[in-house]
C-alpha cells in the first residue's frame, strides 16, 4: 500500500534540521566498545535472562552478554532502555527495579541504583541528576512518577508524581518533557518538569500513545500513535509540534486514516523519518519531497529502531519471542539490507557508542 499521499503533508511543519553531537570522553584503557553499537536484550519477562550485545564499527565482530562478561553477573530481568551521558551508560531494567550503571565503553560496573524505583521505564540525565520515569503498580492511575538520583554519588534525590504512564523522557531548555502512553491504559500528554525545582510545570496535550519525540533548535516534535485497533475505539496518529520556550503547541498534524499507527519518529541531517508497520518513509525537510519509502521485510516485528550514518538498524524478536533475536541492517538510500546479526532474546533497543 501506498501511503505517501496521507503523509506526504507533514513535511511542510519541519524547519531543515542538524544532526546534534555530543563529545564524549574518550578512554585510553581497555576502551573494547568504544566504537560500535550496543544491541539492549530485554529477554523473557520474570526469567532475568535480560542482556547487551555488541557489534563493532567494522561491522565484522559482534559479542553477546557483555555485561555478564565484565561483571561476573546477570543484567537483570526486562532491560527496557539504555541512557547515553559523557561516559555513562545508565541502564533501566524493569522488572529488577533498578538501574545498572556501567562506564559505556568498558562496560565496567560502576552503581546499581534499587532503591526508589517502581516498574522505571526511560532515564534522561540533565543538570548532572537522573531523571526515571516509573509507571508504580501498573493497576494503579494514580501512582505514577519520576525518580531524581544525584549523578555524581547516584543518592535519590526525590519523587515526582506524574499523570498516569510515562515513558520516554526528553531534556532541553532546563526542562524534562515527560511523554505518556498511559501504561496498561491509554493517555495523551507531554509533561514539562522544571528541573531547577524538580515540578511539573504543566501538562500538554498531544495526539494519543505519544511514542516518539525528537527536539529541533527550540522546538520539539512529538510523534503520536493513535489507540489500536483493539481499544475501545480505535484513533488516528498525529505528529505536534511544541514550542519549548512556552509550552505551547504551534503546529498540529492529524493521519487521516485511523488504521494507520505510525512509530519511531527520527530526524537526520535535513531528513525526518517514520515507520508505519513494516515500513519506511522518508522525506528530504530542503525540497518538502518524499524522498523513499521502503518495505522492511525481514524482521518479524519492528521492536528496536535507528538511524545512523545512512544505514537503518532494526531490532526484531524472533516469531515466538522466546529465542534469540536479530538485527537487520539496510541501506537508506536504496533500502537493501546490507548486514544481519544474531543477538539476544528480545532486542528493544539499538545505541550508537560512538
Amino acid at each position: 500500500m501506498n501511503y505517501k499521499h496521507l503523509l506526504l503533508s507533514f513535511v511542510f511543519l519541519f524547519n531543515s534540521c542538524e544532526k546534534d553531537t555530543d563529545c564524549c570522553p574518550m578512554l585510553e584503557e581497555k576502551a573494547e566498545f568504544q566504537s560500535g553499537i550496543l544491541i539492549l536484550n530485554e529477554g523473557n519477562y520474570g526469567r532475568g535472562n535480560a542482556s547487551v550485545s555488541f557489534i563493532d564499527s567494522d561491522m565484522e565482530e559482534m559479542q553477546s552478554s557483555i555485561f555478564f562478561n565484565i561483571n561476573g553477573r546477570d543484567l537483570g530481568d526486562t532491560a527496557q532502555n539504555i541512557k547515553m551521558h559523557e561516559e555513562f551508560a545508565i541502564i533501566v531494567v524493569n522488572a529488577s527495579n533498578k538501574l545498572e550503571i556501567v562506564n559505556r565503553y568498558t562496560f565496567e560496573s560502576i552503581a546499581t541504583i534499587d532503591v526508589e524505583l517502581m516498574n522505571p521505564r526511560y532515564a534522561e540525565v540533565v543538570n548532572d541528576k537522573i531523571y526515571v520515569s516509573n509507571w508504580g503498580d501498573g493497576m494503579d492511575p494514580d501512582d505514577d512518577f519520576v525518580a531524581v538520583f544525584e549523578l555524581s554519588d547516584f543518592s535519590f534525590l526525590k519523587s515526582i508524581s506524574v499523570a498516569e504512564g510515562p515513558e520516554k523522557v526528553l531534556a532541553a531548555n532546563d526542562k524534562v518533557f515527560v511523554a505518556h502512553k498511559g501504561g496498561f491504559s491509554y493517555n495523551n500528554i507531554v509533561s514539562v518538569i522544571n528541573t531547577p525545582n524538580n515540578e511539573v510545570e504543566t501538562e500538554i496535550e498531544v495526539g494519543d500513545l505519544p511514542n516518539s519525540m525528537v527536539l529541533e533548535g527550540n522546538d520539539l516534535w512529538v510523534l503520536s500513535g493513535g489507540k489500536p485497533s483493539y481499544a475501545e475505539t480505535e484513533t488516528a496518529g498525529k505528529l505536534s509540534r511544541i514550542d519549548i520556550t512556552n509550552n505551547q503547541v504551534t503546529e498540529e498534524f492529524d493521519f487521516q486514516d485511523r488504521s494507520l499507527h505510525p512509530d519511531n519518529l527520527n530526524l537526520e541531517g535535513n531528513n525526518a523519518y517514520l515507520t508505519i508497520g513494516k515500513t519506511l518513509f522518508s522525506y528530504d525537510m530542503n525540497t518538502k519531497q518524499p524522498t523513499s519509502e521502503f518495505k522492511l521485510e525481514e524482521p518479524a516485528f519492528l521492536y528496536g529502531f535507528g538511524i545512523h550514518n545512512g544505514k537503518v538498524y532494526v531490532a526484531s524478536p524472533n516469531a515466538d519471542f522466546t529465542g534469540d533475536g536479530t538485527l537487520y541492517i539496510y541501506d537508506l538510500v536504496n533500502g537493501n539490507l546490507s548486514d544481519q546479526f544474531s543477538v539476544g532474546v528480545n532486542p528493544n533497543g539499538i545505541y550508537f557508542n560512538d
